[in-house]
């Protein structure tokens, strides 16, 4: 996808890396252009489902499901695939530089899992959830944080 007039152009090969708590969207901007790469996904719905039994207010005793638990353990599997692809990608001169989007209270978490030379190529970090946004919005939000 061609960028509008008003953009700058990225002069390195830049990987856009979009993230929530079970996929991470990759996009390639170079020069005048931006396309999607790839989706990274591990979806909750593959973990163990272990129940729980919650004691009520009222004494009652429900079953619940270990909800955080498991979006923890699927967001760790996700970070840990998303820096093993993005390994290989910088191995194959894919991209120069890196610019991520993930929700502020997921930030440390997404760094301590990124490889070392991963973390030298991010130039931009959005703490934001942009896995729902288009192509030229992740452009811009990519170029006003530049």
């Amino acid at each position: 996808m061609q960028l509008p007039q008003e953009f700058r152009s990225f002069t390195k090969p830049m990987l856009i890396v979009v993230i929530d708590s079970v996929q991470a969207k990759l996009y390639r901007a170079h020069e005048r252009t931006i396309e999607p790469v790839s989706v990274i996904s591990a979806q909750t719905d593959t973990l163990d489902r272990e129940r729980l039994a919650v004691k009520t207010g009222a004494g009652d005793m429900r079953s619940a499901e270990p909800e955080d638990n498991r979006k923890a353990w699927s967001r760790e599997q996700l970070y840990e695939g998303l820096s093993a692809d993005l390994m290989k990608r910088l191995q194959n001169g894919e991209f120069e530089e890196l610019a991520i989007a993930v929700p502020e209270e997921h930030k440390n978490a997404l760094e301590d899992s990124l490889h070392i030379d991963l973390l030298k190529r991010v130039k931009v970090t959005i703490p934001k959830l942009l896995t729902g946004e288009e192509p030229l919005d992740l452009a811009a939000w990519v170029q006003e944080e530049m």
